[in-house]
């Protein structure tokens, strides 16, 4: 796919990414592409510098807030999560390129290196041979044998989680590794695994005039959470970056980021905490005049 096909002149198009990749060795893992190959990455960053401006989320909240446009067919890039590939792989191209980024990290995946619920259950697919699970939504066992298969299930098993916010997500993938065989497996040192170090998350802000913004401490749902996890969810994640990156974040990006994870109440949350811009995950291009809180992006898959 081109994505400069998605620059306009007069609109904003945020591309999201998750990863970089120089090789992908595995048969399940990854499948859904949310790390790119560094080869199509180059290629699509090459073909949006060709046809467009680059702009930075800092950038985005001046147009918006003078009411000025954006330049012609202005596009920024964003990564959500803070995997290390971003630093080691994604960096040097897009430094190559001089596109200033916003990596949206979420704090524990930092702190501990944590592995997201999806991760967790693709790694238990890909290293056991036939799976036979029970899920909560289905009171039938559950059999994949073939690559094939595995995936379809894990299709299926996304495609519920992300409908039913009153799912722990991370019970889910203890859950389901266990009923697979293996112990509970939080952390990977691979290149779809191993997050940035604190110090690594400064080494991304000091580069190119990169902008770190908060993705929430547990990458929980925040439409989901009560008032007072919201609070907490948020307050722990800025305080976090805080308290290792300078300087304090203004930008915030929504996990999952659907219609369905966010509301007003959030917003006034992240508002209340001194954040001043957060795109969604949905899909399309934006206006000037479109709110900061709404903001659309494209992921790159």
């Amino acid at each position: 796919m081109s994505y400069a096909r998605f620059l306009e002149e007069g609109s904003l198009a945020i591309f999201l990414f998750h990863g970089v990749i120089k090789k992908n060795p595995c048969r399940i893992r990854n499948y859904t592409r949310k790390h790119l190959l560094l080869d199509e990455f180059s290629e699509v960053i090459k073909s949006l510098t060709g046809s467009g401006t680059p702009v930075s989320m800092d950038d985005v909240i001046y147009y918006h807030n003078a009411g000025e446009a954006p330049p012609p067919r202005a596009f920024a890039v964003t990564f959500d999560d803070g995997f290390e590939n971003n630093l080691k792989v994604a960096a040097p191209v897009l430094a190559d390129f001089n596109i200033p980024t916003t990596f949206y990290i979420t704090t524990d995946f930092i702190d501990r290196n944590i592995m997201s619920w999806t991760d967790r259950i693709e790694w238990a697919f890909e290293e056991a041979g036939t799976i036979r699970i029970a899920v909560p939504w289905d009171p039938e066992y559950r059999t994949a044998r073939s690559d094939t298969e595995k995936r379809a299930l894990l299709d299926d098993i996304r495609l519920h989680v992300k409908k039913d916010l009153s799912i722990d997500t991370q019970f889910l993938a203890t859950d389901l590794q266990q009923q697979i065989g293996f112990p509970e497996v939080w952390s990977g040192d691979g290149p779809l695994d191993q997050k940035l170090t604190w110090s690594q998350v400064q080494e991304l802000r000091d580069q190119n005039n990169n902008i770190i913004g908060g993705h929430s401490h547990t990458h929980a749902i925040l439409s989901a959470l009560k008032k007072t996890e919201l609070d907490q969810e948020v307050h722990t994640s800025l305080k976090f970056i805080r308290d290792h990156v300078d300087p304090a974040p203004v930008h915030y990006s929504y996990p999952e980021g659907l219609a369905h994870c966010f509301n007003e109440t959030v917003i006034a949350t992240l508002k209340f905490n001194g954040i001043r811009c957060a795109p969604s995950a949905i899909s399309g291009v934006n206006t000037s005049a479109e709110d900061l809180f709404h903001l659309k992006r494209i992921t790159v898959v």
